[in-house]
């Protein structure tokens, strides 16, 4: 299966998300996606909203465990020498923020399941 999802159509709305499943935990890295449209030659972007309060933005997930980092910082990295230097080089400080973000988010997902476990055993 191969999706396609252009630049103009990500945003900076990001969530890092957990589940357990079957004592398995997971992290999800959910990048929201908003729809472009050109209006008398403007471009725009914005959610795909019904009516007020109903958002039906798309979203994509990236599930994994903590190879979910390496996989993103890979997939930055190459990008990075594809563009040799240029000015997308700013990609390899953007791989660091995402890592860290979603470093922070899994210790305080961590932090929330131990929380749990030991009001669950008072």
């Amino acid at each position: 299966m191969s999706v396609n999802i252009y630049a103009e159509e990500m945003t900076d709305k990001i969530e890092i998300i957990s589940k357990t499943i079957d004592g398995h935990d997971f992290t999800g890295l959910r990048l929201y996606l908003e729809l472009p449209a050109t209006v008398n030659g403007q471009q725009y972007q914005g959610p795909f909203l019904h009516r007020p309060g109903d958002d039906d933005s798309s979203a994509v997930t990236f599930w994994g465990k903590r190879d979910l980092r390496t996989v993103l910082h890979k997939m930055l990295s190459q990008l990075d020498e594809h563009y040799d230097g240029g000015p997308a080089r700013s990609g390899a400080a953007l791989g660091s923020n995402v890592q860290d973000a979603i470093a922070n988010a899994e210790d305080r997902c961590h932090g929330l399941r131990v929380a749990k476990w030991n009001a669950r055993k008072k």
